[in-house]
């Protein structure tokens, strides 16, 4: 062992344990930021969509109100023209109607329904009591009044508010019936924009609409049992699929005075999304090693030649002086020590000519 083979094998052990040190800490480390990322992700995606659903629900219900306001106001015909407007072609509204206290429909979108009794209707009997938001169901009295193209046919949510009199005497109700398909393609335009599989969850825990091609039960999935008491959750876990997804719950899709649905808004996301990053990362790593190295290398190269070939040549005239024959040391000065050495081995070849 020389004392430059000595050198370069502290330099080369002392690059691969720091970068090996460097390797596991990148590791640990990016795995953690990369999860952090991805919760932090699928929980901003998720709200988003939740708000943006709850938001455009919620300029119905502001149509409802000021409906509702002009109902006293406004003969049969003029309030049939308003519902007209708001029901607009039918795609996203398919009908509004104002029922008197005994639940007959009294006006409405398109004049269906009218003279009908609804008295037994959800939204009608909950209408009364105050707002009112219903879950989503299957079309009962519309169902062979309007045409429908949907598998399983028409399915609705209702909106419904009471119409007072000044002295708050409750006179009727106004009901509105939302097209559930509108909501479906809502949901599947915001999942491709946003990038995230959704699950929208009814009052009861069970999945009313996804985005995704398949739908796991309670049993398979902790998120969705989550769901079911309503509480707060973002879970890691590995889905039927075999597949590891991040998952965030909204435990309720709601925006300002909008009454409750009884909705929760699960959002996934792949765990794998961000790994073509976490792989360049560390690629990154792997060549800033070998660069290191490399720089390294060529440093310690250069100190060799300058500090420790000299040492080398003070100890070959060394061995020579020892054995007596008249050779000079090498004057090295780049040193204290060098030139230390070779003075003292000047000496000693003096003394030895003497």
């Amino acid at each position: 062992m020389t004392l430059a083979r000595a050198m370069y094998g502290f330099v080369l052990l002392g690059v691969l344990a720091v970068g090996l040190m460097g390797a596991v800490i990148l590791n640990t480390r990016a795995s953690t930021l990369v999860d952090a990322s991805l919760d932090r992700a699928v929980r901003l995606r998720t709200e988003s969509a939740g708000e943006t659903l709850a938001r455009s629900l919620h300029a119905d219900w502001q149509d409802l109100k000021f409906l509702v306001g002009k109902v006293a106001d406004s003969d049969a015909e003029v309030l049939t023209g308003l519902m007209d407007g708001m029901r607009g072609d039918g795609q996203r509204i398919s009908w509004i109607g104002y029922a008197d206290i005994n639940g007959e429909v009294l006006q409405a979108s398109d004049d269906l329904l009218v003279g009908q009794d609804v008295s037994e209707r959800p939204w009608f009997r909950n209408g009364l009591r105050g707002p009112y938001a219903g879950d989503v169901h299957e079309a009962v009295l519309l169902a062979k009044l309007i045409a429908s193209d949907q598998p399983g046919g028409l399915r609705f949510v209702d909106l419904a508010m009471p119409v007072k009199r000044a002295d708050g005497q409750v006179i009727g109700v106004v009901g509105v019936h939302i097209n559930f398909a509108w909501a479906e393609q809502f949901l599947k335009e915001q999942a491709a924009a946003l990038a995230v599989n959704l699950y929208l969850s009814g009052p009861d825990g069970q999945i009313i609409v996804t985005t995704a091609s398949t739908v796991p039960t309670a049993q398979e999935v902790r998120i969705l049992r989550a769901a079911q008491p309503a509480s707060e959750a973002a879970t890691r876990e590995i889905w039927p699929d075999g597949k590891t997804y991040f998952s965030s719950l909204v435990p309720q899709v709601s925006y300002q005075d909008l009454p409750s649905f009884g909705w929760r808004l699960i959002g996934r996301l792949d765990g794998d999304s961000y790994s073509d990053g976490l792989v360049w990362l560390r690629a990154t790593w792997i060549i800033g090693l070998i660069a290191m190295l490399a720089v390294i290398g060529a440093l310690t190269s250069v100190f060799v030649l300058a500090f420790i070939r000299p040492f080398e040549k003070l100890g070959n005239a060394a061995e020579q002086i020892a054995a007596g024959q008249d050779v000079y040391p090498p004057d090295e000065r780049r040193t204290r020590e060098m030139a230390q050495l070779s003075a003292a081995l000047a000496r000693l070849e003096t003394d030895q000519k003497d």
